[in-house]
């Protein structure tokens, strides 16, 4: 209506008429629904929470009854769907497949975007981890400021020891569309090195990630000299 949106409600406290607001949020989540199809009925077991316990074949407790996606447990993610239903696919086909991600990215499609794969420096300390870490602020990448757009920033987390890394986050406009080098870096055990040396295409955002792993390993033109490791 032109003076809002009116909200009717439901429950023992419930206003009688119906309440107008200028906005209406609406968060909602997901249960599991492990027992509302009656999954025991096969004989697969479901935990108290409604989740379907499997391996790391996606295989459940019944050899040939395999469970993917949100069903199995957080996080609750399409793109980790897919990859468990491949397993699950070549599995059931007698292949030896696994579900062995060192990581599974995340994606927060808010503006600007935020971004994630692997550890987070929080969880580096929670676990005892000794880390390192490369920044890039994108103010001093030039397609960001072309793009009037240099409130991002680019991290990565490497091992303190082995520098391979093992971590990063991305806060940015394409956020979500730049950190698929982040989890192929992850997953193949890259150093600093490997990411820093290997040339990016300028003026990119892209480039953001190797010249964030410069700046880890001391070597980043693109902003005022550090300390080499």
């Amino acid at each position: 209506k032109p003076d809002g949106i009116q909200v009717s409600f439901e429950g023992e406290n419930a206003p009688a008429e119906p309440q107008t607001y200028d906005l209406v949020l609406v968060a909602v989540g997901r249960t599991p629904n492990g027992k509302k199809i009656d999954a025991s009925a096969a004989g697969v077991q479901v935990d108290e929470r409604g989740f379907i316990p499997v391996d790391a074949q996606m295989r459940t407790n019944v050899a040939n009854i395999f469970a993917i996606g949100d069903i199995v447990g957080q996080p609750m993610l399409a793109h980790k769907a897919v990859h468990e239903g491949h397993v699950a696919a070549e599995a059931a086909a007698g292949q030896k497949s696994y579900f062995d991600a060192k990581q599974i990215p995340s994606v927060a499609y808010t503006d600007p975007e935020v971004a994630w794969a692997g550890l987070t420096e929080e969880q580096c300390k929670a676990q005892g981890i000794a880390y390192e870490k490369g920044l890039f602020p994108w103010a001093a990448s030039g397609r960001a400021i072309a793009n009037g757009r240099d409130e991002g920033f680019t991290k990565l987390l490497f091992d303190a020891n082995t520098h391979r890394i093992i971590g990063g986050g991305i806060v940015g406009t394409n956020a979500g569309d730049l950190i698929g080098e982040v989890c192929l870096a992850i997953e193949m055990g890259a150093d600093s090195v490997d990411i820093g040396k290997t040339i990016h295409p300028h003026p990119t955002l892209g480039e953001s990630v190797g010249l964030a792993a410069e700046a880890h390993h001391g070597s980043c033109t693109d902003l005022p000299p550090a300390k080499k490791k």
